[in-house]
């Protein structure tokens, strides 16, 4: 290319130094317009510019400085060990999404194409300790790409680049809404975890600088400060919805002991999938008031395989849990209904 231009500019006839033009008396040149006048005539500006104007070449490297102008400032990419990249201490994704469909879904693509198309972000470890146990680099975001690669045990396409707690915990919420909403209770999770390391001075400072609404930030931090017993009810951490925030602390607040009780009562009736809602309601006390008066669970082997709702009303709910003998299901609703 350097010998194009050359070749090129023996065409240009470069124009002679013209005489600057008078100035007045009273206003004598600046040095700074001097300059520039001088500069407008060299050889290498007319040359530059009649190439600019007209010719091919001209116009090919103005093509490939607009191309070079895209990539400013880019983060190269390569494939990394995956058992070289820690997860992160501001994790904000709960054990149990790695056990959902989507994450199935997404461990499959990965799989098929044999690498993650869309590259996780890391940032180089310092501290010495952390290196010789082989790991090298800390998981900015993409932890549901980055598991499915090691499960999988295939290289992680990653971005390398050095940056500090904060602009983690920035890069890596805004990553998450963009792609994937995190769960309130999850989103909690990450603004605690994000406070507790002062990373900002306060929930409002930080919902302004992530650019969330600070009364759902503030909703999201109160689930987050649930007590385990609580978030255990449930089936998983994602079905507590946000705005059930209020009623859980005001519940808590009033009568702790109760809503502890209930919580770890319908933990211990297994792993069966519960109803969010109905899970809310018996936290809240609301069965009682809705007439749910009596109860009786059938047990195998020390566990509830069926249970039997008598409505103050007199109506029965039957609650099959496990494969359970018929027979002694209609035992039991004889009993409850002394027939």
């Amino acid at each position: 290319m350097t010998k194009k231009i050359a070749e090129k500019s023996k065409l240009v006839n470069l124009l002679p130094d013209p005489e600057p033009p008078a100035a007045p008396a009273a206003q004598p040149l600046v040095a700074e317009d001097a300059a520039t006048q001088r500069k407008a005539y060299t050889g290498v500006g007319q040359m530059m510019g009649v190439l600019g104007r007209s010719s091919p070449l001209g116009k090919e490297l103005a093509e490939v400085k607009a191309r070079l102008r895209e990539y400013e400032g880019s983060v190269p990419l390569k494939l990394l060990d995956a058992r070289t990249i820690a997860r992160s201490r501001l994790a904000n994704r709960h054990e149990s999404e790695f056990e959902s469909a989507d994450f199935a879904k997404l461990k499959g693509e990965i799989e098929h194409a044999g690498v993650n198309v869309q590259p996780v972000k890391v940032r180089p470890i310092e501290d010495a300790d952390t290196r010789r146990d082989g790991v090298q680099y800390e998981l900015v975001f993409g932890h549901r790409r980055h598991r499915a690669c090691l499960e999988l045990g295939v290289p992680v396409l990653a971005m390398i680049e050095s940056v500090s707690d904060k602009q983690m915990w920035l890069t890596m919420d805004r990553e998450n809404r963009e792609r994937r909403n995190l769960s309130p209770w999850e989103q909690g999770q990450s603004i605690q975890r994000a406070l507790q390391a002062n990373l900002f001075s306060s929930i409002r400072r930080l919902a302004e600088e992530s650019g969330m609404d600070h009364s759902n930030a503030a909703k999201a931090l109160r689930l987050a400060e649930l007590p385990a017993a609580v978030v255990a009810a449930f089936s998983s951490p994602a079905d507590i919805q946000l705005h059930w925030a209020r009623p859980l602390s005001e519940a808590l607040q009033k009568d702790p002991d109760g809503v502890l009780s209930r919580a770890k009562a319908i933990a211990g009736r297994g792993t069966v999938p519960r109803a969010p809602k109905a899970v809310l309601d018996e936290l809240l006390g609301m069965a009682q008031v809705r007439g749910l008066a009596d109860k009786r669970h059938l047990k195998k082997d020390g566990k509830t395989v069926a249970v039997l709702t008598q409505k103050a009303g007199g109506a029965l709910a039957v609650e099959i849990r496990q494969p359970v003998d018929m027979a002694d299901v209609e035992a039991l609703l004889k009993k409850l209904l002394k027939l």
